[in-house]
């Protein structure tokens, strides 16, 4: 079992634990995407983990923690309905220039850094201020089971 695994699996078990769905994994086609907001369309490092997430869940959620997955084509908004809502006039965050949002929590948004390669988690208001930088996905996840676990 991979760490990325490794940690999506506690998340969801501590998730299910608290009375939350748990999301199956991801089954459609996952295919190159233009972020817009100065970021290259191409962000192989970005899909290889991310891609793989989503294998195992198609999302996750608990107590207000987010990592968000793919749009099923119903109401839920995933991933790239996120990312497009910050390239709107009126919803547009220059703070997030460059950044591929993944999530987030009370406080904070998830984000993956294509130009540092990092997965970084920094305070919703003062962007400027990243709690924690990461190498990896798995890493970052398993930042908020640590949160989670400590209420």
């Amino acid at each position: 079992m991979t760490n990325l695994e490794k940690a999506v699996n506690e998340f969801n078990r501590i998730s299910k634990s608290m009375g939350y769905n748990i999301n199956p994994p991801y089954t459609g086609k996952l295919e190159t995407y233009d972020f817009g907001r100065e970021i290259s369309p191409e962000q192989p490092d970005f899909w290889k983990q991310y891609g793989s997430f989503l294998r195992i869940s198609n999302g996750l959620f608990a107590d207000g923690c987010v990592f968000y997955g793919m749009s099923d084509g119903e109401d839920t908004a995933g991933l790239i309905e996120f990312n497009n809502a910050l390239n709107i006039p009126g919803f547009k965050d220059e703070t997030m220039t460059n950044l591929i949002v993944i999530g987030g929590n009370n406080t904070d948004t998830f984000y993956y850094d294509p130009r540092t390669c990092k997965w970084e988690a920094c305070d919703r208001i003062g962007t400027d201020r990243v709690w924690e930088s990461c190498d990896s996905l798995a890493e970052l996840i398993e930042t908020q089971i640590k949160m989670l676990e400590n209420g």
